[in-house]
């Protein structure tokens, strides 16, 4: 008796592919810069035609079950999209409220879509968000909720508490 391999669901794989062909624009940002989420969204406008085609398919995984299969307490939901595409993991998250702690050891390059109410994260409103290696913070989303996709360079990410003030 074989066994067939899940299906991948055709929205999953248009999502994958859409994000591919955001990669020449990703690769181009520094994130120790502080005009990365400037370049961003001159290269892949917040609400240009390939952001919104993005947010279209996340909401079809969302209601087909697949993009966001764990639960990270009652008000966060994730799942991981691809562990390496070229050179970033991309992982997806809808949440309210506060997240679990972290550092980016190489960065982090965040879209945040406002999904209901007037969301706003760390004070910044929907659109590209960008943290710069070696930063830490607690991902907080305020006045509603929000999706992000998130890309890791090289998947690099430490759970962890805050640094000790003073040190």
């Amino acid at each position: 008796m074989s066994t067939t391999p899940p299906s991948v669901p055709p929205s999953r794989t248009a999502l994958e592919a859409e994000l591919a062909a955001w990669l020449p624009a990703l690769k181009a940002v520094d994130p120790a810069r502080k005009d990365a989420a400037q370049t961003l969204e001159k290269a892949l406008p917040f609400r240009g035609p390939a952001v919104a085609r993005v947010r279209e398919l996340c909401q079809k995984g969302m209601a087909e079950g697949w993009l966001l299969p764990k639960a990270g307490g009652p008000k966060v939901k994730f799942g991981r999209l691809a562990k390496d595409l070229g050179g970033f993991a991309v992982d997806v998250v809808w949440m309210e409220g506060q997240g679990m702690g972290h550092t980016h050891t190489q960065g982090e390059i965040n879209l945040c879509l406002d999904w209901k109410g007037s969301p706003r994260f760390h004070e910044h409103p929907p659109g590209w968000v960008v943290f710069a290696p070696g930063s830490h913070h607690v991902p907080t989303v305020t006045g509603g909720e929000m999706l992000f996709v998130y890309f890791t360079p090289g998947g690099a990410v430490v759970w962890d508490p805050p640094p000790a003030k003073g040190s």
